[in-house]
């Protein structure tokens, strides 16, 4: 049976009252901090179970939903949801769980909840806001990816993680995948012989969001707690519950949404560092940057110098590694012009190309491909070295229960470095 979490990784005192001074009180708020107790909120808060983890779970519906089922073996004791009727759906499921609409509540709480992690799977706009305030309270944290919206954000998230010293993991579930473990290998075996680049693409698309005047929100929606501590505007007709990665106020794009799972295995087959990320000289294009909404499409390059070679034999070459993103139906003229040669379409089966000096290797979540065939043909996979995941979530539960932060493979140290090199792409688009 999993021991009981120990009092070291619950929020102290005085951790609490630090993250409770960072947050603009409600008046909930206000009495749990000051009477330690919020009837409304907390009147059904169940005793601990001796064998579960108790969690919080930020964000009801679609990927939040996703998350709750990973985690719902364990002891979820609070959800919070700005639709109620996402939040009535899930209290149905944990009908012992205490249940508000204001995820400050939540944090602020933490003691009274006796919390020993939270799951924040809001829209991406809120993310740091959450995580760091649950950070602040010595609380580990699972976070959705990206991590954050902006690169000054996933910088802040990471050195609240390490200052906090706590079990961190962001939602790139497919790290734990079979698949890209033995791609990584195969690739550092010589697959492909010396990596030259990567390109990286997806074919749908996440843009074009366009405002709505007079629009109302849903009745279920608390529209001003949905917008967080940002400006109010009004509500825009569909933004909930998926389309707000089409705004920048909220969302980036299709490169925010799906480039940490696929840029994921470049990233660390190749072993890039911080310092690789942060230094790149980074080109982008696409359609002209509009104030509101994310672009229908983009092409993003990174150069980096310093990258070590991969898969063979240092040429000496001082070309810089590249890595390539293409969305939005763009594709990469690599794999436009070998599928033409071989009138086989690799867009749309794979995701990611790494080109090398003896050849080019296929991927996406499930598979790999060695191309040319006489390649495939030669090539003897390697010993496995990445042992298989216990699962991307046990992870995490896992390094709760063991007080070992680093045992998670997407912590927020890895995790942030996947975001920033993202929304760097973001960024140098927009100017």
């Amino acid at each position: 049976m999993p021991r009981s979490p120990t009092a070291t990784h619950r929020p102290s005192r005085r951790q609490f009252l630090v993250a409770a001074a960072g947050l603009a009180l409600t008046p909930a708020l206000a009495r749990c901090v000051s009477a330690r107790r919020a009837p409304a909120f907390l009147q059904h808060v169940s005793p601990r179970r001796p064998d579960a983890l108790r969690l919080a779970c930020i964000g009801t519906a679609n990927r939040a939903w996703d998350n709750i089922q990973e985690v719902r073996h364990e002891q979820i004791v609070a959800l919070c949801d700005v639709d109620s009727a996402y939040l009535e759906r899930a209290g149905a499921a944990f009908p012992d769980a205490a249940r508000t609409r204001d995820w400050r509540e939540v944090i602020a709480c933490a003691r009274e909840l006796d919390l020993d992690g939270v799951v924040v799977s809001t829209p991406d706009h809120m993310h740091a806001p959450v995580t760091r305030a649950a950070l602040h309270a010595g609380l580990p944290v699972y976070c959705e990816k990206p991590l954050t919206r902006t690169v000054a954000e996933a910088r802040a998230v990471r050195e609240a993680a390490s200052r906090a010293g706590v079990a961190t993991q962001m939602g790139t579930q497919i790290h734990a995948g079979e698949n890209y473990r033995r791609v990584v290998e195969a690739v550092r075996a010589g697959a492909v012989g010396r990596v030259t680049a990567v390109d990286c693409w997806v074919t749908k698309s996440w843009g074009d969001g366009r405002l709505t005047p007079g629009a109302v929100a849903p009745a279920t929606l608390d529209w001003d707690l949905w917008q967080g501590d940002g400006p109010k505007v009004p509500y825009i007709e569909g933004i909930h519950p998926g389309n707000w990665r089409r705004y920048w106020a909220y969302g980036t794009g299709t490169l925010g949404d799906m480039g940490c799972h696929i840029l994921d295995l470049p990233v660390w087959t190749m072993g890039l560092t911080d310092e690789h990320v942060a230094s790149a000289e980074v080109f982008a294009e696409g359609p002209p940057v509009d104030a509101v909404g994310t672009p229908s499409w983009l092409e993003v390059s990174w150069a980096m110098q310093g990258v070590p070679a991969v898969g063979g034999l240092d040429s000496g070459a001082p070309d810089p590694f590249v890595l390539r993103w293409f969305d939005g139906g763009r594709m990469s003229p690599f794999v436009q012009e070998i599928g033409a040669k071989d009138r086989v379409n690799y867009h749309d089966r794979f995701n990611v190309c790494f080109q090398g000096t003896e050849g080019a290797l296929f991927a996406n979540y499930g598979e790999m491909l060695l191309w040319p065939g006489a390649r495939a043909a030669e090539w003897k996979p390697p010993t496995v070295s990445i042992a298989p995941s216990v699962g991307h979530h046990r992870e995490w539960l896992q390094a709760i229960r063991a007080g070992r932060p680093s045992e998670t493979l997407c912590g927020f140290g890895y995790g942030s470095r996947l975001t920033e090199l993202v929304l760097r792409g973001v960024e140098r688009y927009r100017g």
